[in-house]
């Protein structure tokens, strides 16, 4: 009770003003009582503070350390480890940040506790990032994310996604940095006003990934909203950053005014709690800006400072202690790799040593039942070939099946086709008969002896020839790319685009379903990376597969449909398909994800097997995902998994040789 008044006393003496969530926490840990609970707020405590009095933060952040190693309390302990560690890296000790987050997430691991190592995971990725090992970070980021997702907090999910489309920008993919932006903006969106971090950061985020993508006015427009939600909540951290990318935006737009004027603030802002990152960036265009003007007295003022804060981040004896602090971390991950690997061989050791004897055992009853085994042997040599004609059988009815099933995508693309070549079937009809018109106009003019208005006619009559022919190769080449895909795959691989493959054939498994329910609609969108280039992937293949994962999709949300409509008298649910291509690793992949009923966690490991399905029986033969499945795996050497949540989402990936 005693330390708990002395920090209350503290509180009441701390010189600057306090945001509504330090107050709130401040009366909380007031009114808290047990060990752990006290923990957990004085955690919190030095989290808010880091963007408004890193000192305080510090010394939040080593209280909840200290109590709870006191207490023996491992959860509060890694939390607290973590916000020291965030804290030090705002303050440019990347070697220390990273010991900390290492600790917190060995601290997790020895005490099996998968769900405290999210932030660590998060942590890391930033720190990575700050460091330039920008494919590390995202992997870090990724098992952050997957973490926040199986436990359903919408607003560490949004932080993740977030610290993935920042990674994005940096690896100069804005298209996939504004997707997962955009994901977390609409979250934080419909959390309101109530988790203001996140939105600061995410406001940045979109105005970096509009910056990236050239929309100046869009960028501003974000970085302006950042600005103010940051003055409302006194984040000193968060106002240098997006100051900073204000100034830089400024730069590029050649107005140097502008860019003194953010980046002085930015130098502000980031001196106001020692964010050394802050100042690097805002020192180093302060001095750009007074070496243009030849003012070479501030502009070496600002110099140094820049290469102070340089040193402080990435100075050599820093550089040593990172890399020394990873090359133990991958020493200790080696351990427990070799630790698993001992025991998983004692364990087969064991069980080698356990069937042996139970083969001596088997043995030794055969032996003494020889006489018998002849005579089973006998029976079992009739049984064989019963079953040897039953397997036969079995395969030629397998064989069948996928015939049928081949059969039946080609139906789905015809359907689709049928209801496409409609339209410039249409236009060739109507402007035939308008052609037959002209003509005999033109007859009329010639004899007549109107030769000018002769000639004017004829220029319609090209002119209106010409789109009967555009039209005409528009069917033929919808034709000509339905007998393609009607023929046999021989497992010719070609150079192909697979934006483009991807695009067509969702148009014509949305146009199949439209032909047979125009009530149905669905939001259909591409995220379809222009930089992808040419795939060496058989198209007709890649073809069926595709349209088996749009046409489950599309099965998906139209359940999904039928239930929200059923259960709440009104079909507030949109239908939504979303196709997203990119380069991964070295690989290319491509997402299709939908909204719809999600795939039931037992059933996931058995989706990809011959004739498993879930459809009511005569609406699906089971055998669309697994010759999917081995088309992608052995016909084109990729990968295809699925990821899922029963009621919320399906996204199935696959990915493919670059």
């Amino acid at each position: 009770m005693k330390r708990l008044l002395l920090l209350i006393v503290l509180f009441g003496h701390i010189a600057f003003a306090q945001t509504p969530r330090i107050d709130s926490l401040r009366q909380l840990l007031a009114q808290t009582r047990t060990d752990t609970g006290q923990v957990w707020v004085l955690a919190q405590l030095g989290n808010s503070y880091r963007v408004v009095s890193p000192d305080s933060g510090l010394y939040f952040a080593q209280q909840a350390l200290t109590l709870s190693r006191k207490i023996g309390f491992v959860k509060g302990e890694v939390r607290a480890l973590t916000n020291l560690g965030r804290i030090i890296q705002d303050q440019g000790n990347l070697p220390k940040a990273l010991q900390y987050q290492f600790d917190a997430l060995k601290l997790a691991q020895e005490n099996n506790l998968p769900d405290e190592m999210d932030w660590p995971l998060n942590r890391l990725g930033s720190i990575n990032n700050a460091l330039g090992n920008h494919q590390q970070a995202r992997q870090y980021y990724y098992q952050a994310l997957r973490i926040f997702r199986a436990k359903r907090n919408e607003h560490d999910i949004a932080i993740a996604q977030s610290n993935i489309a920042y990674n994005f920008i940096q690896l100069n993919q804005p298209d996939s940095a504004l997707a997962y932006a955009d994901s977390a903006y609409r979250t934080i969106t419909r959390l309101r006003s109530s988790q203001t971090t996140a939105l600061q950061l995410v406001l940045n985020v979109l105005g970096r990934c509009y910056v990236k993508k050239k929309q100046s006015d869009k960028a501003l427009y974000y970085f302006r909203k950042g600005i103010q939600a940051s003055i409302r909540q006194q984040d000193h951290r968060n106002s240098s950053q997006i100051y900073i990318n204000i100034a830089y935006l400024y730069r590029q737009h050649h107005q140097p005014d502008s860019c003194f004027y953010y980046a002085r603030k930015a130098l502000d802002e980031a001196n106001e709690i020692g964010f050394t990152e802050g100042v690097l960036h805002a020192s180093t265009l302060l001095a750009e800006y007074f070496r243009q003007r030849r003012n070479f007295e501030q502009a070496f003022g600002y110099q140094q400072m820049m290469i102070g804060a340089q040193d402080s981040l990435f100075g050599k004896a820093n550089v040593h202690a990172v890399e020394q602090i990873i090359i133990n971390e991958q020493n200790r991950q080696r351990e427990i790799q070799a630790q698993a690997m001992a025991y998983q061989n004692r364990i087969e050791r064991s069980a080698f040593a356990a069937g042996l004897a139970v083969v001596l055992l088997v043995a030794f009853f055969l032996y003494r039942n020889n006489r018998q085994k002849h005579q089973a042997n006998k029976l079992l040599g009739e049984q064989k070939a019963k079953v040897e004609q039953t397997l036969t059988t079995l395969k030629a009815t397998q064989a069948q099946l996928i015939q049928r099933e081949k059969m039946a995508s080609l139906g789905e693309l015809t359907a689709g086709i049928a209801h496409e070549i409609q339209n410039p079937l249409n236009f060739v009809n109507n402007l035939s008969e308008v052609s037959t018109e002209l003509v005999e106009e033109l007859e009329e003019e010639i004899k007549a002896g109107h030769t000018q208005d002769a000639l004017d006619l004829t220029g319609d009559l090209r002119e209106t020839l010409e789109k009967v022919n555009h039209h005409g190769k528009r069917a033929d080449g919808i034709v000509k790319g339905m007998l393609q895909h009607s023929k046999t795959s021989r497992g010719t691989k070609e150079p192909t685009d697979l934006n483009a493959l991807a695009d067509e054939y969702l148009r014509l498994a949305y146009q199949n379903l439209r032909a047979k329910d125009d009530s149905f609609t669905a939001d259909l969108r591409l995220n379809l990376d222009s930089t992808l280039g040419l795939v060496n992937i058989t198209p007709q293949d890649m073809g069926r597969v595709l349209l088996n994962l749009y046409n489950n999709a599309f099965y998906a949300v139209q359940e999904k449909q039928k239930l929200t409509h059923n259960g709440r008298g009104t079909n507030a649910y949109k239908p939504q398909i979303e196709v997203t291509t990119h380069r991964e690793n070295g690989r290319v992949e491509l997402q299709v994800k939908d909204n719809g009923t999600g795939i039931p966690e037992e059933i996931v490991n058995k989706i990809f097997q011959p004739f498993f399905t879930t459809k009511p029986t005569g609406q699906g033969t089971g055998l669309g995902l697994s010759l999917s499945y081995d088309i992608v795996t052995k016909g084109h050497g990729g990968e295809m998994r699925v990821d899922t949540q029963t009621g919320e989402f399906t996204e199935f990936v696959i990915a493919l040789p670059a």
